[in-house]
């Protein structure tokens, strides 16, 4: 017998914590019981949820797809039975922070947070060679539409780092993909969100004198297990990166479904 799972999203107002991610379910267990066990790394570690465990769920949203209209579903309920009847599709939403306003000085802590609001952001430098291949115009390309879209990193290192590293997993996922067809997950009833489209249809395997091949799950998994962690990394999170989030996880269902 298959193991259930469950696809899960964790957000806080308009802020998203956990982007989709599915999750298997071991045993029975009520839906407040699997989210308690996620933040405390029960369940998939590896994800490594950065939520405090004080944080309380508002309400549970279920549907068949992620962006159906959702059934509002108990956090008592035991979390199989919903899953196999509603939908795998899971949104924990949680309470917001209370908002306290303050009068008066402004203490150090405050001036110091809002400078670093008022801080540069960086991208990441990638070496150039003289002559670049259509893969290397992609890479260049995805890191100027991030920066076109003011979705960079807070510090020069960390942007060389876990910026590269993101830029890296992102171009050979899409050209992968690009190389087998992208139009086949449409064929599928798979979806590429229109925000990434403008990256395919440039490989031409044909001009390589290349067959297009096939699409292997495999492979497709270990792109799409690349990506996954990003969508809740902190920068990711940022207020500056609002305009890429919801797209880069419909991506992410994108490429876990059609596998």
């Amino acid at each position: 017998m298959n193991m259930p799972f469950v696809n899960i999203r964790i957000s806080k107002g308009k802020k998203t914590l956990h982007g989709w991610y599915i999750h298997p379910i071991p045993y029975e267990m009520s839906v407040k019981d699997f989210f308690i066990k996620l933040v405390n790394k029960e369940l998939s570690p590896e994800c490594n949820i950065a939520l405090a465990n004080s944080e309380e769920i508002e309400r549970v949203e279920l549907s068949e797809t992620p962006t159906a209209i959702a059934t509002q579903v108990s956090p008592s309920c035991n979390i199989v039975e919903p899953t196999k009847s509603v939908g795998i599709h899971m949104h924990y939403r949680l309470k917001p922070d209370e908002t306290i306003s303050t009068t008066g000085p402004l203490n150090s802590f405050t001036i110091l947070m809002q400078n670093e609001r008022k801080s540069q952001l960086y991208f990441p430098i990638i070496s150039q060679s003289n002559k670049i291949n259509r893969k290397q115009t992609l890479r260049n390309d995805l890191v100027n539409w991030i920066q076109n879209h003011g979705g960079e990193w807070s510090t020069q290192s960390y942007a060389d780092t876990r910026g590269k590293e993101f830029i890296i997993s992102l171009t050979e996922t899409i050209w992968y993909i690009d190389m087998r067809n992208h139009k086949k997950f449409e064929e599928r009833s798979y979806y590429i969100p229109d925000l990434f489209l403008e990256f395919f249809d440039r490989a031409n395997p044909e001009s390589y004198k290349q067959s297009r091949k096939l699409f292997d799950a495999n492979e497709l998994n270990l792109h799409c297990q690349a990506l996954a962690p990003y969508s809740t990394s902190s920068w990711m999170l940022m207020t500056n990166f609002n305009w890429l989030r919801d797209a880069f996880d419909d991506f992410i269902i994108a490429i876990s479904g059609y596998t």
